[in-house]
């Protein structure tokens, strides 16, 4: 493959990428105008915002496995129209606690089936040096993805309604479709060539070297997942001094902006672990991200500009190790195997990415979402558990 060519598959997936997570943040961003009009509570948001990661969760181990088997771009196609419809259900049928679960666990199984498939996509055809930055750069865009569904939420949601966001967030969903038929050609499999599913995920669990990557991931995603899912919630009580409806957009442009560095953090911080080596990279910025997880939430009643600073330096080491531990996953396994592989650092990431929201919440109920203490404790309860991650990698045999 040329350069160009390289450049603009890249760039196409990238794109793609951006397009299906357009719906990904809404409900987090209007956590508090949601919470008041399908009368939530923190425990019960915790639960709809993990909904999201439950689905991803559920649905992965089949939609990233079975594309060692069949061609990685059907089942990105179908996954995305599965995104669409979650979050259009939202947007139509949400008016509770039940409906939005259902709403979005369809979308997380929608994500489930394009988020790494479309790196499977991207891995099978570059290898070396460039193929380890590109998978860098497409890890990073789920940052920028965050960041923007962020903005988009505030922009939108609070000008036309909750239901607004969530209209548009299906409408871009649709464009990865046309991106995806444009930047790839279809590939066919011998499926006799591969053994079943699970005796392919059990094979990938056997691999201690991917399997400590992929049990740190699901430490840092813990800790990724509960930042974002309440990092709007924290900005409005850090503002307002209560977590309620808030019609401040700028708000969540503010919070975007906020996750926006988890972006040039997570491909820098790729770049870093190439140079000194992974293992050594991690050892220090998964336990700093540690120990500021206790320094943030006393900054709830700190002038604005320090919370944002503060918050922007939180973004930086919480992303800063997530593009190195995928590529350590990936690269760790062999070349049947990688889908199993993905599969399973997926599965493992987004458990803990789908407990981490909902500890948040049932934190903030037991300790109170408007006092200081409630958000110490939460924020070390996100970043405490993340700092163990380097103690479970594995040096090669």
């Amino acid at each position: 493959m040329t350069a160009r060519e390289t450049l603009l598959l890249g760039a196409a997936l990238c794109a793609a990428l951006l397009a299906n997570m357009a719906g990904f943040s809404v409900f987090a961003a209007l956590l508090p105008t949601m919470q008041a009009a399908w009368q939530l509570s923190n425990t019960e948001a915790g639960i709809i915002e993990g909904a999201f990661l439950i689905g991803y969760l559920g649905s992965v181990p089949f939609l990233v496995a079975i594309t060692d088997r069949r061609d990685a771009r059907v089942i990105y196609l179908f996954s995305t129209l599965l995104a669409v419809i979650g979050n259009l259900g939202t947007a139509f049928l949400g008016d509770g606690i039940w409906t939005g679960v259902i709403t979005r666990l369809i979308a997380g199984m929608g994500l489930a089936g394009t988020f790494m498939p479309g790196l499977k996509l991207l891995t099978e055809r570059l290898s070396g040096i460039g193929g380890n930055r590109a998978i860098a750069f497409y890890m990073a865009t789920f940052s920028l993805g965050a960041s923007l569904s962020t903005i988009l939420a505030g922009f939108v949601g609070h000008r036309f309604g909750w239901q607004a966001p969530f209209m548009v967030a299906g409408g871009l969903g649709l464009l990865a479709i046309p991106l995806i038929l444009a930047s790839t050609r279809p590939t066919r499999k011998a499926v006799e060539a591969h053994p079943s599913l699970w005796r392919r995920l059990a094979m990938a669990l056997r691999n201690d070297t991917a399997r400590g990557y992929s049990l740190a991931y699901g430490l840092h995603m813990w800790e990724l997942y509960g930042f974002r899912s309440w990092l709007i919630a924290f900005l409005v009580m850090a503002t307002t001094g209560s977590v309620a409806a808030s019609a401040d957009s700028s708000l969540t442009s503010w919070g975007g902006l906020v996750l926006f560095l988890g972006l040039p953090a997570s491909v820098i911080g790729n770049e870093i672990a190439l140079r000194i080596g992974r293992r050594r990279w991690l050892a220090f910025i998964m336990p700093a991200s540690a120990v500021l997880s206790l320094v943030i939430g006393w900054s709830v009643t700190w002038p604005l500009a320090a919370v944002l600073a503060l918050l922007a330096l939180y973004t930086v080491t919480v992303s800063a190790d997530s593009a190195t531990l995928t590529a350590g996953a990936v690269e760790s396994a062999p070349a049947e195997l990688k889908g199993a592989t993905m599969a399973l650092h997926t599965l493992i990431g987004f458990a803990g990415a789908s407990l981490g929201p909902l500890v948040v919440g049932l934190v903030l109920d037991l300790f109170g979402a408007d006092t200081r203490l409630g958000w110490v404790v939460a924020f070390a309860a996100m970043g405490l558990v993340a700092g163990f991650g380097p103690t479970l990698i594995r040096r090669p045999s």
